[in-house]
């Protein structure tokens, strides 16, 4: 029998080389000592990019490369997820790289009335060799208008004089942050006792969708374990700014609901998704979270990014898993299948500061209460802020707690829920700012954000603003949103000449887009459309 041998005619191949860009050693070594002993699972990446971008301002083609190679990822999923996120400066080959310093100045409805495009010409004009200027969406400062944010610290009332003083302290300046006392763990809850007492209540979601409160938590009466619950901290609708507002002030009630709701719920990991525009708040949370102790719970802080479309709860979830915030479709639903397959409920802020409050007094003590609620109010309102008022409140009440409209000025229009609620004409102000109410004449409330507008306003122009806002926004998923709202941006240029098309166009939108950034988007021209505007 003949000896069997290896055989070896012909040359041995050589070891394949990953595809992609080649990486550098320097730029693996560099980036090992900034992520340190953080986990490297893909979880993880979108904070692990933030991390390289705070430090050096962008992130260029071997950051890149190199935190692929770190994470045993392909270079093009840690480049799509990058590119994805606004707020993520990356930089094309051989690009000279900007300011490591980027001043982002708000070019939202609230600050555009404010003169925040001036603030951002002469910003680029007086800066632009010190700082990267750029224009950004709402920053969720809409009461203190023109905003900006420039390496962290956000700047109220903006003008040159205050960025320039900041530029001079720049990294000397410590972030100012609210401290809080840890919330009581509630100990062991009956669910169903807390789900009837929110059903009882009438208690809805407060996101901007106005879910019950209770359905939603009956959803995981059979499911497995473990469990998630998420806290959308990500408002990013124009106008909105009532949770930034509740965990500046009522931080302590925030997250004593946010314990009840894990105790009630029996979850395994609690993951708060904060807007990343809220750098005082992040610095807040990391002070009080670590000291919050449930036991069997652990409580995980992620960071936004800069993407409208991850208020939308399974576009977060994408975000959280370290992927593009893009909607899935559904089913399953989160409550089913949310982050990484398990069972998730997710909660907007004020959502649980009612549920810690509806807890604490009762149900009967939120009825009598009028099912109350906090709303953002901006524009052309005296005292712009967040109020708290009834749900049976009208647009007039709001705009009277708001101390009027400004002086030698007419109240005109207004927008009830932000940028995808409608814009109305003044005359439909004596209706109550609740759910289902503006939605019998093509609006909604959403979140509660009041947007009130003047005669110095032009409405189309304002909804061509926000028309361009949601074309920039959408996530590119589903043709209806990615083409209608681009296209929707041309047709508004003559509304009357193209209305026929507009109202197809948002028919087609409507009833095909996969989430409600494409379902929404066009109510402010087809409400202009429908109301028209009041004389003024």
């Amino acid at each position: 029998m003949d000896t069997i041998r290896k055989h070896s005619s012909k040359k041995r191949r050589p070891r394949p080389v990953p595809k992609g860009r080649v990486v550098q050693n320097e730029a693996i070594a560099s980036l090992k000592d900034i992520l340190g002993d953080e986990t490297l699972n893909r979880e993880s990446l979108i904070e692990h990019l933030h991390m390289i971008n705070d430090i050096y301002g962008h992130l260029s083609t071997q950051h890149i490369a190199a935190l692929a190679r770190i994470m045993g990822l392909a270079q093009v999923e840690v480049y799509e997820t990058a590119t994805f996120y606004s707020h993520f400066n990356v930089l094309g080959e051989g690009e000279t790289p900007p300011p490591s310093v980027t001043l982002s100045i708000c070019d939202g409805p609230a600050c555009r009335m404010a003169d925040a495009k001036a603030l951002f010409n002469d910003a680029l004009s007086a800066f632009k060799d010190q700082i990267n200027v750029v224009q950004a969406p709402c920053q969720g400062a809409c009461d203190t208008p023109p905003s900006a944010i420039l390496d962290f610290h956000r700047v109220a009332d903006a003008s040159l004089d205050e960025i320039s003083a900041l530029i001079e302290n720049i990294g000397t300046n410590p972030r100012t942050f609210n401290t809080c006392t840890p919330p009581k763990d509630p100990g062991i809850l009956k669910a169903n006792d807390i789900i009837e007492i929110l059903d009882q209540a009438g208690l809805r979601g407060m996101g901007g969708a106005g879910f019950p409160t209770a359905n939603k938590w009956r959803f995981f009466e059979e499911a497995p374990h473990p469990r998630v619950l998420v806290v959308n901290a990500d408002e990013g609708e124009p106008g909105t700014f009532k949770d930034r507002y509740l965990f500046e002030n009522h931080m302590d009630e925030v997250l004593q609901g946010m314990t009840i709701a894990a105790r009630a719920l029996d979850v395994q990991d609690v993951f708060i998704y904060l807007r990343d525009e809220y750098a005082h708040i992040r610095e807040a949370l990391k002070g009080v979270l670590p000291k919050i102790k449930l036991d069997g719970v652990n409580i995980h802080l992620r960071r936004g990014a800069g993407a409208y479309i991850c208020g939308e709860e399974t576009a977060l979830l994408e975000s959280l898993e370290g992927k593009r915030g893009l909607p899935r479709n559904r089913p399953p639903y989160p409550a089913q299948s949310g982050y990484l397959g398990r069972p998730t409920i997710t909660q907007n802020v004020e959502t649980l500061y009612w549920v810690g409050q509806i807890f604490e007094h009762g149900a009967d003590w939120f009825i009598e209460q009028q099912r109350p609620r906090f709303y953002s109010i901006s524009g052309r309102v005296r005292q712009p802020g967040v109020y708290r008022a009834p749900s049976t409140a009208t647009v007039l009440e709001l705009i009277e707690a708001a101390d009027g409209i400004r002086d030698g000025q007419t109240f005109k229009a207004f927008l009830p829920g932000g940028a995808s609620g409608g814009i109305f004409p003044a005359r439909f102000a004596d209706k109550a700012m609740d759910f289902g109410v503006f939605e019998k004449v093509g609006g909604f409330v959403g979140s509660g954000a009041l947007t009130v507008l003047s005669d110095q306003d032009d409405v189309w122009e304002i909804a061509q603003t926000l028309s361009t806002f949601f074309a920039d926004e959408s996530c590119g998923q589903c043709t209806p949103c990615r083409l209608g709202t681009q296209r929707m941006t041309d047709l508004i240029k003559d509304p009357t000449q193209n209305e026929d098309e507009i109202r197809a166009l948002a028919s087609a939108m409507r009833d095909a887009s996969i989430c409600g950034l494409g379902q929404a988007a066009a109510n402010p021209v087809i409400t202009l459309l429908d109301h028209g505007e009041d004389d003024t």
